[in-house]
């Protein structure tokens, strides 16, 4: 199912039982992802391309999602100026146990094989984290003042460190 909501900066392809029931894509073989599973396993496909291009994948993608062959996806709107890439980030989400398998769904599916790049969520995060490379090119673009840029920094600390407090507890998701 495309999630496309307007005020949203992402599009996203999730199975309809996510959006409708209580069904959550994170998840290994149907048994949801503690915290530190997710920080283990849990990773995303990198794909880039005009946000035209990436419709067009996800509308290709949407039944594999569906029948849960690929958990979930989240795409550009349009491009995050801050990051200077001039294109769109598409993220189709996976355990990387299953990547390879996943992989192969989105070469089926006409993706470019020179384009694989894979990335586990928690090296996200660190590039989320004061100093990483994402939050301090998303401040600096931004120009927020240096009081404001430091409390963003530290507000960004606080939440990954209580969102992985338990690592026994089930992940329950990113506010996007």
């Amino acid at each position: 199912m495309i999630v496309d909501r307007p005020e949203s900066h992402f599009i996203f392809v999730v199975p309809w039982p996510h959006v409708h029931m209580d069904y959550h894509y994170i998840n290994y073989r149907g048994e949801p992802l503690s915290n530190e599973e997710y920080l283990r396993y849990w990773g995303k496909w990198i794909l880039l391309g005009t946000r035209g291009e990436l419709d067009a994948i996800a509308k290709k993608l949407d039944p594999f999602v569906e029948e849960k062959r690929i958990p979930a996806i989240k795409y550009d709107r349009s491009e995050i100026a801050e990051f200077k890439l001039g294109v769109c980030v598409m993220c189709v989400f996976c355990d990387a146990r299953d990547k390879a398998t996943v992989w192969d769904v989105l070469t089926a599916q006409g993706v470019d094989e020179t384009a694989k790049a894979w990335l586990f969520e928690r090296e996200t995060m660190a590039m989320w984290q004061p100093g990483g490379r994402l939050l301090e090119a998303w401040i600096a673009g931004r120009g927020f003042p240096p009081a404001q840029a430091d409390k963003i920094r530290s507000d960004a600390r606080t939440t990954f460190e209580r969102m992985f407090a338990d690592k026994k507890a089930i992940f329950k998701g990113i506010d996007q």
